[in-house]
Parts: C-alpha cells; sequence; structure tokens
C-alpha cells in the first residue's frame, strides 16, 4: 500500500483499492454503515470515518485484506 505520511496522519480507516474484490463483506458487517462499494470505481470507500467504532471487524471479514483501522 502506497501511502504519504501526509495522507494517512489524520485517517482512521485505510483502504487499499488495489487489494479490494468489492465483496461487500466489510460493508455488511459495519455497524455504523460507514463503509459502501462505490458505484464509479468499484471500490470500497467510507462515508464518515470519525464514526468507526474501531472494533476491526471490517478488518476480520475482508478477504483480501484491504482494510486497515489504526
Amino acid at each position: 500500500m502506497k501511502h504519504k505520511r501526509c495522507q494517512t496522519m489524520n485517517k482512521i480507516v485505510i483502504i487499499d483499492e488495489e487489494k479490494c474484490i468489492a465483496c461487500v463483506a466489510c460493508v455488511k458487517l459495519c455497524p455504523k454503515n460507514i463503509l459502501y462499494i462505490e458505484e464509479k470505481t468499484g471500490k470500497c470507500k467510507v462515508s464518515d470515518e470519525t464514526k468507526c467504532d474501531r472494533l476491526r471487524g471490517c478488518e476480520k471479514v475482508c478477504p483480501a485484506n484491504a482494510l486497515k483501522i489504526i
């Protein structure tokens, strides 16, 4: 995953779009409903990461290991 420090400094949810296979496992699991599959890119996106509960359930269910909660 290639990220510059300034891009990730204030992030909570990091999604590696190159790894994301849009399986929707994380979307279905997220109790805060902040994850979605963007129609244009077909990749997982975060609507409001400040609402993330940081329980890492999405990380655990992602078969592609595309999500990271920091």
